[in-house]
């Protein structure tokens, strides 16, 4: 059985579709990343009408059906939280909300989303999750106006699918991500998520002194293959001073090395805004063949 995802991943300037399927006896495959030159800033602006246009285009002149969104959102809040084990989808909605009224001065205007942590013999009555707020007016945005050509199966902010894309090697794993005005770090195992970190940045030197400290703080996960993503991680000789500074290599992400996925696309699709696109569209696929 073969199966298909379109997955449509945007961020401040750009919007990238992939097309990604799924076959038991070939595995992955990328058959098309498309690159529309639009982004968040051009879909929220005020005659943003152009920019959804063009990602309409693409989209009908495709055939495209259905299709995941994954967005880089002009900023989100992370928070680490506990909640019963055994809690209703309902019931854990719920706590997410009223915990929004808590970090948020306008919680009715995020949406959320989480992944939830290993869970340790010591919290057994209790699960500890990572929770992400971030800003609903894109994604409600392109719901109304995409509604008419094709259904939106998921929505979610890119990180989860990225840190699940990353897991799903079911191996040892450190994750940075460097953005200009944050960095994130993120390291697991067994398919779980065991650690997150998150840093607000002033200056591309921040982002070296918090991902050594990191790493110092947690020397364990030196062991552990670190790959590095981010808009400064296409700085390579910032990621030579750093991997230097570390004294461990730090791996550009590259889904498709990382899964010996057939890549049909004329990218090698290992930008920062395909590997959004890319890992959407692999965990929907995965979601779907273990359900």
């Amino acid at each position: 059985m073969t199966m298909n995802c379109h997955a449509c991943a945007i961020d401040v300037n750009t919007t990238v579709v992939a097309n990604v399927t799924y076959d038991e006896s070939g595995g992955f495959s990328v058959r098309e990343c498309k690159t529309i030159r639009t982004g968040t800033s051009a879909y929220s602006a005020t005659g943003g009408e152009k920019a959804l246009t063009k990602l309409v285009s693409f989209l009908r002149k495709k055939q495209i059906e259905t299709v995941v969104l994954s967005i880089h959102t002009p900023c989100f809040f992370p928070l680490d939280t506990v909640f019963p084990k055994n809690i209703s989808d309902t019931t854990f909605d719920a706590h997410c909300r009223a915990e929004a009224g808590f970090l948020l001065s306008k919680p009715g205007e995020y949406m959320h989303d989480n992944i939830p942590y290993t869970l340790k013999p010591e919290q057994r009555p209790v699960r500890k999750h990572l929770v992400f707020y971030y800003p609903d007016t894109l994604f409600g945005l392109l719901h109304h106006r995409l509604r008419a050509f094709c259904s939106i199966s998921d929505a979610t902010l890119y990180l989860k699918p990225m840190i699940r894309s990353v897991a799903a090697t079911l191996q040892p794993f450190a994750l940075l991500e460097i953005e200009h005005e944050y960095a994130t770090f993120s390291a697991g195992s067994n398919g779980e998520l065991e650690h997150f970190s998150y840093w607000r940045l002033n200056h591309q030197n921040d982002a070296e002194y918090f991902a050594l400290r990191e790493l110092m703080i947690n020397p364990h996960y030196k062991q552990h293959p670190i790959y590095i993503t981010g808009n400064l991680s296409l700085d390579k000789s910032f990621i030579e001073r750093l991997s230097d500074a570390a004294g461990k290599i730090l791996s550009p992400l590259n889904l498709v090395d990382l899964y010996a996925m057939e890549n049909n696309a004329p990218s090698s699709c290992c930008t920062p805004i395909e590997l959004k696109a890319l890992s959407a569209a692999f965990v929907n696929l995965c979601d779907r063949k273990t359900s």
